[in-house]
């Protein structure tokens, strides 16, 4: 390939023409026309790419996805909206600026912000693709600023940010010199080739943003979120002399959401305090092995990840000469074995030292202790079940490890030596019976029944109780019981009935924290019953999603990121729960729900497309009608909801009250909505901290005159999507009986 120049000389136009071919061309805004291999733009000249082209670009903003075409973009065959799609096996992008701001390809649209779906500027499909001096942003929800010609800055198209992406790369190589890669969240910067390599790079992004599989040299990192990577999972990434700048107040940072191996060498974090808890990932499994040699925080040695320092390795091999993170593989990473059934056998690429976590050496027999191969075989003999690491070491330092779940031979379940049955006392049933544990734990699964419709269940220990309601009156209620110790599985369950003949006062007030809650499908709306399913509303229907109904649609787990230990879950998008109270007529009603999002800036979902919650009372669970507040993620805002009054009318969904933004949609955040008299009131606040330079109200109170109706129902609709954009329910309280204010 000729050498047209030196990098940041611009050619003179005289020898223009006479020195680009068809493999050597050039992108010019101002070109003249009629220039041989010479276009205005890039789409033009894409128009003539060919197999090992080099294109070089003149200073400039060129626009990859027109920013003034209104068109909302939509994606094809399940795949992201692209401003465009690029098949070119050896492919070279050069910028002849003096720096790599001088020449800038934009684009500005994301999710729900001109595209549905993820937009993406670029999807390169190539063998090796190289980029050089300049700068690739989606500049959807940051100003583009372009200091050699003011007339060329654009506004970002919100505030709010959203999922706005560089570009993907699907081939063998990327190499990326002196670029600037600008978006927010989901950056994507040129993620997916086999091999990724970024020397002088600069990024700014927030969360789930960089690439994974990346080796990152001499570069620097504006960090606007916590967790930049989504995963590093396989070899990992690779950072020698890098700087990562926090921007922003933040108490925790962390490198990855999901998790996976991470090497940081000679490198500098930068944060506005020195108080800042810095880990690989906010919940690290036992066998993750990262790496860190010279690293500082605010100019201080730093030990990343302290609070599981089994994760973090600094051995001596570690060099800034790198081309490839310094990572050992296994063939498994996590296992469960039983005594007397299971085996496992582990292997390396290479040869590798095994031995046991310290102290845990009586649990297992490994086969060798050197070598590419180590049989793995449990011998717990005692009575619980124990967790620890197989771990493999090279002679250079480097690790790799498979967290074991070792469980002791299995005995047969339990046997009854006192036969189960119901015992009243008062207001609350009791199964009593009695099991041969031989001082073993009880950990028997106890069900309940009104009329053969689950009413109560066990998550945690043996549920023996029941309380009784009104709605049990004349009704059978029984119990069944699954034998089981912590050696033992499940035996057959025995069940044991009674009819409630007690003459139970109405139910003036209901509280449960959901530890007893029945999660399976129940989808019968019968006075004193749950209505446990799923339900895809009207207002959701330009988004596509469904749930399987094969699948629980709650699940009572512990919790994570901002949710906070066990709570009921969202275990698939469109999840709902509905309580019928006894028919008569109602008046006065207040609920109190209290929730941890699992989102933890405030932003409550995973993004603004129909993703909301609605706590409604005063309803008619036959008919969907009554009255509630809806708490919705929009375009308005990255890091608040909306709060909003709405009335159900036969299932369609209209406002009562004007939209508050709030950023008080975090951990420990309490819900309350009344209806007294002729108003619905709903006050929504929380106990954690809330960011001090946000405009934005950190209380919602909301207030409107309705109409009165008879209905008594509870209804709860969560139509975000799952895993990191739940909502835990950890307390409701509901109240029939507040006198009316006037």
């Amino acid at each position: 390939m000729r050498k047209l120049f030196l990098l940041g000389a611009l050619l003179p136009l005289i020898t223009l023409a006479q020195q680009l071919d068809s493999l050597h061309i050039m992108v010019d805004s101002k070109a003249l026309p009629n220039v041989p291999h010479t276009y205005q733009t890039f789409q033009a000249a894409s128009e003539h790419f060919l197999d090992g082209i080099t294109v070089y670009i003149r200073p400039g903003v060129y626009w990859i996805d027109n920013p003034d075409d209104t068109t909302v973009k939509v994606g094809r065959d399940g795949r992201e909206p692209f401003g465009m799609t690029i098949h070119c096996p050896r492919l070279t992008l050069i910028g002849l600026g003096e720096s790599p701001e001088d020449v800038v390809l934009a684009s500005q649209r994301g999710q729900t912000q001109g595209a549905i779906g993820n937009f993406t500027m670029f999807d390169f499909w190539v063998k090796t693709l190289k980029v050089e001096n300049l700068t690739m942003g989606n500049y959807c929800n940051v100003d583009l600023v372009y200091p050699k010609n003011p007339r060329l800055n654009r506004q970002k198209r919100s505030d709010a940010i959203t999922q706005a992406h560089v570009g993907y790369v699907h081939g063998d190589s990327l190499v990326a010199k002196k670029v600037r890669f600008i978006s927010r969240l989901n950056l994507n910067p040129l993620n997916g080739a086999k091999n990724s390599y970024y020397e002088d790079c600069h990024f700014e992004c927030t969360d789930d943003a960089l690439n994974g599989t990346a080796t990152y040299r001499h570069c620097q990192f504006d960090f606007y979120g916590q967790k930049p990577f989504w995963s590093t999972f396989g070899a990992g990434a690779l950072f020698v002399d890098c700087d990562f700048y926090v921007k922003g107040e933040k108490r925790e940072m962390y490198f990855t959401k999901q998790g996976g191996p991470v090497t940081v060498i000679n490198s500098r974090y930068h944060a506005p305090s020195d108080d800042l808890y810095l880990g690989w990932t906010a919940y690290p499994q036992p066998w993750l092995r990262c790496y860190q040699q010279g690293f500082t925080l605010n100019g201080k040695p730093y030990l990343i990840g302290q609070r599981q320092p089994q994760n973090t390795l600094q051995p001596t091999s570690l060099s800034a000469s790198l081309k490839k993170p310094p990572f050992l593989g296994i063939n498994q990473h996590e296992a469960t074995l039983q005594t007397r059934r299971d085996s496992l056998l582990l292997s390396t690429q290479e040869a590798v030292s095994w031995r046991v976590s310290q102290g845990f050496e009586p649990y297992v027999r490994l086969s060798a202790h050197h070598g590419q191969e180590c049989r793995v075989v449990p011998t717990n003999n005692s009575d619980e079940t124990v967790d620890f690491c197989v771990i493999a070491t090279t002679k250079d330092g480097r690790e790799a490890a498979c967290h074991l779940i070792v469980k002791p031979s299995q005995l047969p379940p339990p046997s009854l030596v006192r036969q189960p049955r119901i015992v009243q006392d008062g207001y609350m049933l009791r199964l009593d019976y009695a099991l041969d544990l031989q001082g073993r734990r009880d950990e028997s699964l106890i069900m309940w029944y009104r009329n053969d419709i689950p009413v109560s269940t066990t998550h945690t220990t043996p549920q023996c109780s029941y309380s009784l309601t009104e709605a049990d009156r004349g009704q059978r209620i029984s119990a069944a019981i699954s034998p089981k110790h912590q050696r033992s599985p499940y035996g057959l369950p025995v069940a044991t009935s009674t009819t409630v003949m007690t003459t139970l006062p109405p139910m003036t007030m209901m509280e449960t924290d959901f530890h007893d809650f029945p999660c399976l499908w129940q989808t019968k709306v019968l006075p004193g019953y749950w209505t446990v399913d799923g339900y895809k509303p009207a207002d959701t229907e330009t988004f596509p999603w469904s749930y399987d109904r094969q699948k629980p649609m709650w699940e009572y787990a512990e919790g994570f990121n901002g949710a906070v230990g066990m709570g009921l879950l969202q275990a698939q998008r469109g999840a709902r729960l509905m309580y019928t109270p006894m028919e008569r007529a109602y008046g006065n009603m207040r609920l109190v729900l209290k929730v941890d999002p699992t989102k933890t800036a405030g932003q409550g979902f995973g993004s603004a497309t129909g993703q909301y919650m609605d706590v409604c009372l005063k309803f008619d669970t036959q008919t969907l009608t009554g009255y509630g507040l809806r708490i919705i993620r929009t375009t308005k805002h990255a890091k608040a909801v909306d709060f909003l009054l709405v009335k159900y009318d036969h299932g369609r969904v209209t406002p009562i009250s004007d939209p508050v933004s709030s950023t008080c949609y975090r951990t420990n955040c309490t819900i309350s909505v009344d209806f007294n008299g002729k108003f619905l009131s709903a006050h929504v606040e929380t106990t954690t901290p809330q960011p001090t330079d946000s405009p934005l109200a950190k209380v919602v109170d909301l207030k409107a005159q309705v109409e009165a109706n008879p209905y008594g129902g509870i209804h709860i609709q969560h139509t975000g999507s799952c895993g990191e954009s739940t909502t835990m329910l950890h307390h409701l309280k509901v109240d029939w009986t507040m006198p009316e204010t006037k």
